[in-house]
């Protein structure tokens, strides 16, 4: 039993890791580091989305949302692949 459990966490955890999703690129002309990372935290918390299935906070994020409360806060956002 013990080593099934087992067995099953490690597959959870390697499709996990092997789903990585786009990377995104948020711009700003002058900003500051402490300012983006501001803007990126109060948007992560906007943007989560609770029916969502995901081990992680990123995972559980509704990006289409997340982008748009960048771009409300003056962002560029770009895809970067």
């Amino acid at each position: 039993m013990r080593r099934s459990v087992v067995v099953a966490l490690a597959i959870v955890g390697l499709v996990t890791a092997c789903a990585t999703k786009a990377q995104w690129a948020y711009v700003k002309k002058d900003v500051t580091p402490a300012r983006l990372d501001h803007d990126l935290a109060a948007c992560r918390q906007e943007s989560q989305d609770p029916g969502a299935f995901g081990l992680t906070l990123e995972q559980r994020l509704d990006r289409g949302r997340f982008n748009r409360c960048m771009e409300r806060k003056g962002y560029s956002v770009r895809r970067v692949d």
